[in-house]
């Protein structure tokens, strides 16, 4: 099949389920060792979860049989598997990925002929998740809370035990970010959900990642910064941001040579 100028692949199985809110999960991937493995753990996770479409992009010129077979035989009803390189060598990863699965939902949505469902679409939530990232069920059930911009802990961030807003006790609003101060919006990737809303217009100034910001809080920020909301209105969740339901975690494989390591590529192929 082919959409928007790239080859891919969907899966939507039934059933769906009414008056549960939809969640488009958004994660770009790469090849390598642990892919499968982490991709199993992932897809093993989020196949627990109600209505929710997860757009898989592979940085890729071409898409990956192997990448296929995993999501037809996992638990994970509604999804769709694009391909798109990252081009050049010091563009941020992940980037052009994450715009590539953007204006795949936007015209997934805005071509849905179902007005019930679409409508059900429209009121969804957009997360852009990881796939080595470890993630608690519960995660979902709070990115379901999102009204416009919704925020909670990342746990393993960066050396750091976690990263989490403060909240003022008096205000409700959000006040500070801890451990880092500086970037405008100092947001791990992993901590933040949007309303699919602001995605589905065509227009020039829909919110795009940059594949040129700078590393450290330079890619969420400057993607932040073009929703034009300040930090005190996004909406801290997962009780004040007290709780933590996902983590970074880097998967270790004990393969001792290059040629073992394409030996097990090849084996999963």
């Amino acid at each position: 099949m082919y959409g928007l100028g790239r080859e891919f692949s969907e899966c939507d199985h039934l059933p769906r389920c009414p008056g549960v809110r939809w969640l488009f999960v958004i994660t770009p991937t790469y090849s390598r060792v642990t892919q499968r493995l982490d991709l199993v753990r992932f897809t093993n996770t989020i196949g627990h979860v109600e209505n929710l479409h997860l757009t898989l992009v592979e940085d890729a010129e071409r898409p990956s049989k192997r990448i296929e077979r995993l999501l037809h035989d996992s638990p994970v009803s509604h999804w769709s598997h694009l391909h798109f390189p990252t081009a050049g060598q010091y563009r941020v990863k992940g980037a052009e990925q994450r715009n590539a699965a953007l204006d795949y939902i936007r015209h997934m949505i805005n071509s849905e002929t179902d007005t019930y469902l679409r409508e059900a679409y429209e009121a969804g939530v957009v997360y852009f998740a990881d796939d080595d990232n470890a993630y608690d069920l519960q995660l979902f059930a709070e990115i379901r809370k999102v009204k416009r911009i919704g925020v909670w802990p990342v746990g393993s961030v960066s050396g750091f035990l976690f990263q989490r807003c403060v909240v003022d006790a008096r205000t409700g609003k959000i006040r500070d970010y801890i451990p880092w101060r500086g970037a405008r919006y100092p947001i791990d990737t992993s901590g933040f959900g949007i309303h699919v809303g602001f995605f589905l217009p065509y227009s020039s100034n829909a919110p795009r990642w940059d594949p040129n910001s700078e590393k450290r809080f330079g890619l969420e920020t400057d993607f932040l910064t073009q929703f034009g909301l300040p930090l005190s209105d996004f909406e801290p969740l997962a009780s004040n941001c007290t709780e933590v339901n996902v983590w970074h975690v880097r998967t270790d494989h004990h393969v001792s040579s290059d040629g073992l390591m394409r030996q097990l590529v090849n084996f999963n192929a």
